[in-house]
């Protein structure tokens, strides 16, 4: 055989090598990449009913004013456990235990906890925060 053709031949089945293996990794990464933004739009939402849900006193106006769907605690509370079967289409499992810890408790501490493990998920953050590092002290306005 010519060493011209042989040489033509590998350039293409190289080139359409490329090409495939280009398509199969742009499609990956934009799955992942529309993967990330979906769980972090979700992510912002929950975490924001989750600390209208601790702080409902202060947040019950502005809550019902974004949300009049949601009128009372305990329609929010229905709220937050729809969304948290509705995590377990896309959260990691540290994430669903930690909402199932904050669903038992409602408290600071358990949605402190919440958000650093949304902060792991999402963005792979190696971190040595705590949940007390996310408290802060009542400024009073008066």
């Amino acid at each position: 055989m010519n060493p011209i053709i042989i040489n033509a031949t590998f350039v293409f089945v190289g080139i359409a090598l490329k090409t495939l293996l280009d398509f199969f990794t742009a499609s990956r990464t934009s799955k992942q990449e529309l993967r990330i933004a979906l769980t972090e739009k979700r992510y912002k939402v929950i975490i924001l009913l989750c600390y209208a849900m601790v702080y409902y006193d202060k947040e019950a106006s502005l809550l019902v004013i974004n949300r009049p769907d949601l009128p009372s605690k305990k329609r929010l509370l229905n709220e937050l456990q729809a969304e948290f079967i509705n995590m377990s289409l896309f959260a990691s499992d540290k994430v669903i235990v930690s909402m199932k810890i904050f669903l038992e408790k409602l408290d600071i501490s358990s949605l402190n906890q919440l958000a650093i493990s949304m902060r792991r998920d999402l963005y792979g953050i190696r971190t040595h925060l705590h949940s007390y590092h996310f408290n802060m002290s009542e400024i009073d306005l008066n």
